[in-house]
């Protein structure tokens, strides 16, 4: 099964799109990222979940956003709960990675009765400001006032720096070229505000399994961040990857830790 849709939510259409049959999984993606972020590590998958994917708001296919005020993790979790509403499904195995992990984990906090399991790629937001905020939010300025282009020319420069390859360097392209520049600027100098909580001792409540993925030396998406989360949950695993690398060349690879992770569950409370 594939489809492609539109859901309102909050006055903003959000683009939807579904893959494969089975327990429902719905995937929330990054900050500058899309949909395809989420079919790319569960596509192979499709025998065994139904794979809801969606742009979030002002991203991709998703209406534009240019209001910071719409930037709010608790109305981007209004999204999930809207789709899922639209869908007709009370409860699903809910993820996300970096922007996408907080509105997961904030969804989770509004409505744990609808969360099977909750899986956490590179959690980004917690207690404490990120560390990246100022090289965010200085390239949503750069955007701003100077356009798309001279932002990835910018950052063409310090992924070769890096040793990305040219094939990722075009297919990041693509994905950034995807979203309306004021609305990406917008989203650089909003959510990398974002702070959720000021004590991760609040997660103590959420009763539902939580699967996390992470890796070392990305001060973006801190391991420690991640490690002190498992720790407050009542109920969580940790993994790590060696690096940030794995994330965007092998995300099938993610995907089928996931799998693992979730078959166990199952097979636990069978």
């Amino acid at each position: 099964m594939m489809d492609n849709f539109f859901v309102e939510s909050d006055g903003l259409q959000i683009a939807v799109e579904i893959v494969g049959e089975g327990r429902p999984l719905i995937w929330a993606h990054g900050l500058s990222g899309w949909r395809q972020s989420g079919i790319n590590k569960f596509r192979h998958l499709a025998d065994h979940y139904q794979i809801i994917a969606f742009d979030q708001r002002g991203h991709n296919g998703s209406s534009p956003v240019t209001d910071p005020a719409l930037y709010d993790p608790a109305l981007m979790a209004g999204d999930i709960a809207a789709i899922l509403d639209e869908l007709g499904i009370e409860r699903a195995i809910i993820g996300g990675e970096s922007m996408g992990a907080a509105t997961a984990l904030t969804f989770a906090r509004q409505w744990p009765e609808r969360v099977e399991t909750l899986l956490l790629i590179a959690p980004a937001f917690g207690d404490a400001p990120n560390a990246q905020e100022d090289i965010i939010r200085a390239n949503g300025e750069l955007i701003a006032n100077e356009g798309m282009d001279a932002f990835l020319a910018k950052t063409a420069v310090e992924q070769r720096e890096m040793g990305m390859s040219e094939e990722l360097m075009a297919y990041l392209e693509e994905v950034r070229r995807s979203h309306d520049p004021a609305s990406l600027a917008t989203a650089f100098q909003t959510v990398i505000d974002w702070q959720l909580f000021d004590d991760l001792a609040v997660l103590s409540d959420l009763d539902v399994p939580v699967y996390l993925i992470a890796w070392p030396d990305d001060p973006l998406h801190p391991m420690e961040l991640a490690v002190r989360m498992t720790v407050a949950f009542p109920n969580a695993c940790l993994q790590s990857v060696p690096s940030i690398a794995e994330f965007f060349l092998n995300p099938a690879g993610l995907g089928d830790m996931c799998h693992a992770y979730l078959t166990d569950l199952e097979a636990s409370h069978s």
